[in-house]
């Protein structure tokens, strides 16, 4: 194995015994010695790291470790708070928009009297760590989120505060997710380049009586998430084939 290659793969382990959070990576004048290599190979096995998204230069702050991917399993309602603390993360959200407009016709079908009064339309940003992560764009009828401010809605979850305060509990989500390239205007508050694939995910959520809540539009980052599923055999038809 070529020398440079060596200490990337020593430098990989550093960052996976390291926990999840964001960590300096040492200067390289700090490498040089640790690895008794000259300048040139920690710049190569840098550059490796660099490409495989595992470092990240910050300007005028040094390079640092990215954190890993955050698992997130499909069929979960673990909120984004509760979920980004179990993987070692700071989570915070943002209200980014919190406006009321009238019932567009095709809305109030599927919204029903909850949206007779008008809908709401909540646009917010989640990040990890202070890195953007999530935008996430829902809608609501006005007599489901209330008097919701913006206050009520920052750094906190959206299903928990409309059991709490609302007496509205999401029983049935039902997802959509799909590859996603985002437009200037998305690509924006996500803090990464137009064009960028996300995933797309877009969700509807249900009371138990089948009543729908929120419906959302959210784009999530692919290079800070991973989506995974739980199959039972016994979910599996008889006869059929992996």
């Amino acid at each position: 194995m070529i020398r440079y290659q060596e200490i990337a793969e020593s430098l990989e382990r550093g960052l996976a015994a390291g926990g999840a959070g964001a960590r300096a990576v040492p200067s390289e004048h700090e490498l040089c010695e640790r690895y008794r290599a000259s300048r040139t190979t920690i710049r190569s096995a840098l550059k490796q790291l660099q490409e495989r998204g595992l470092i990240e230069r910050r300007q005028g702050q040094g390079t640092f470790y990215r954190p890993r991917h955050i698992a997130k399993h499909l069929g979960s309602l673990v909120d984004f708070h509760t979920e980004a603390r179990m993987a070692g993360r700071v989570p915070t959200t943002r209200v980014v928009s919190l406006v009321a407009r009238p019932t567009a016709t095709d809305e109030a079908a599927l919204f029903g009297p909850a949206a007779a009064a008008g809908l709401v339309d909540l646009t917010r940003l989640r990040s990890l760590d202070d890195e953007p992560a999530v935008l996430q764009r829902s809608r609501l009828g006005l007599a489901t989120l209330g008097r919701a401010t913006t206050a009520d809605l920052e750094n906190a979850s959206l299903y928990r505060y409309l059991a709490e305060c609302r007496g509205v509990h999401v029983a049935i989500v039902e997802e959509t997710l799909e590859p996603w390239a985002v437009s200037a205007e998305e690509a924006s508050p996500l803090a990464i380049a137009p064009g960028t694939a996300v995933f797309r995910s877009q969700r509807v959520a249900r009371d138990a009586a089948g009543a729908v809540v929120e419906v959302s539009d959210n784009l999530i980052r692919g290079d800070i998430y991973r989506f995974t599923i739980h199959r039972d055999v016994s979910d599996v038809a008889m006869g059929a084939t992996s």
